[in-house]
């Protein structure tokens, strides 16, 4: 899939291919809940990776914003994702944020937040609400954040998260850019202690009356849960996924090898499953980017539905093409695999965490319901139910 993509994007996809040794080492380095992949982070960065996605127009690459570069975003995630997911969630959640700024922000909150990007400092999106929720009011004429939101996957770390928040207007929730080096959060360090992804750092945090300038707003009331952009973002984390899948097929293969077991007939039925899976996933991959393109180009209503039905397949599909690869995996290695130093238990432990993304079920009736004939749902109606689910999550 690599050899298809624009030679635009090459030293970027170099860098990120040489940080995976790095990445793997620091992954079971910092395999708890109070540590962070700093090492590897740091790496991304002097590799311009947390820039790339940034308009050319204040110094960025264009990466995933214009027609022919999307193959190339999936496959920069999904490498990333074979290095370390807990680092593929981070970037992902950062390029998500600054896609969201590029989509909705003014010129100057473009400008202001592609500066912090390239000084070094890390974006996000906390979207998922504590029983509280968060809200936004206004009074003595100012903006004020209160309540709690889950999973907010780097705390201590990311400076720039995007934060949804119930606005005054009934059943509509805004966007809120908080610049979290100038206030301070009260955060619950033991609500996170997950099966994996340990090391997202993603803790429950509350804004206690949290002060938010007016140039703080991103967009619109509505606007985070515009379509195709919401479930099409899907398709990034398919692709962080998939690299764990990928990594997981390349150290079985060395595990066996090592073992002088690869004579043997059913490992070798195995492996052969495994590869056809990988190659269907990348497929899936490419055949997004193509939609992707073509939506980028073209973003007529027509199109913004068949990318998003393209989304949900492939999110999917390779939660499946993932879930099958981990227990071929486990049957190749046994429990002795299953031993540090080996990599598999955190990767299949951090993969199985990662593909529990809400509202599968929907994400499958949807795709039923577009092969039949029937429209996407109502904006309004889409909403309230996406709602529902993320505070199931």
């Amino acid at each position: 899939m690599i050899d298809q993509i624009s030679s635009e994007y090459s030293d970027l996809i170099e860098a990120v291919k040489k940080s995976i040794p790095l990445a793997l080492t620091e992954a079971s380095e910092t395999d708890s809940p109070n540590l962070f992949p700093e090492k590897t982070l740091q790496c991304l960065k002097n590799s311009n990776i947390f820039t790339a996605c940034i308009s050319t127009d204040f110094g960025g690459r264009d990466l995933g914003l214009k027609v022919g570069s999307n193959l190339a975003l999936l496959t920069i995630l999904k490498l990333i994702g074979s290095g370390n997911l807990v680092v593929g969630r981070i970037i992902e959640g950062h390029f998500n944020a600054q896609f969201l700024i590029d989509r909705y922000g003014t010129f100057d909150q473009k400008k202001r937040f592609a500066k912090d990007s390239f000084d070094g400092k890390l974006f996000g999106v906390w979207n998922t609400q504590a029983e509280d929720g968060v809200s936004l009011k206004f009074e003595k004429g100012r903006y004020h954040l209160n309540g709690s939101k889950t999973f907010a996957t780097g705390t201590d770390y990311v400076f720039r998260p995007i934060v949804t928040a119930s606005s005054q207007k009934k059943g509509s929730w805004q966007m809120c850019i908080v610049d979290l080096d100038e206030v301070s959060l009260q955060k619950d360090y033991t609500w996170w202690n997950p099966m994996g992804m340990k090391a997202t750092r993603s803790y429950k945090v509350t804004f206690n009356n949290i002060p938010l300038p007016q140039n703080n707003l991103l967009g619109l009331d509505g606007n985070y849960y515009e379509q195709p952009y919401f479930s099409g973002g899907s398709v990034r984390f398919s692709a962080v996924q998939l690299g764990a899948a990928e990594i997981l097929l390349a150290e079985t293969i060395l595990y066996l090898q090592k073992l002088k077991r690869t004579e043997d007939l059913f490992q070798k039925m195995r492996i052969g499953q495994m590869r056809i899976l990988i190659h269907s996933g990348n497929q899936w991959l490419k055949a997004a980017a193509e939609s992707m393109d073509v939506f980028t180009g073209v973003p007529s209503a027509q199109n913004s539905n068949l990318f998003l039905d393209q989304s949900n397949m492939v999110r999917i599909a390779i939660d499946d093409i993932c879930t099958e690869i981990m227990m071929l995996c486990q049957k190749c290695i046994g429990a002795r695999g299953l031993n540090k130093p080996h990599h598999f238990a955190r990767i299949i432990r951090d993969l199985n965490t990662y593909l529990r993304q809400p509202a599968p079920d929907h994400t499958l009736l949807e795709i039923g319901k577009f092969a039949l004939g029937e429209t996407p749902p109502v904006k309004n109606s889409f909403i309230k139910n996406i709602k529902k689910w993320i505070k199931l999550r």
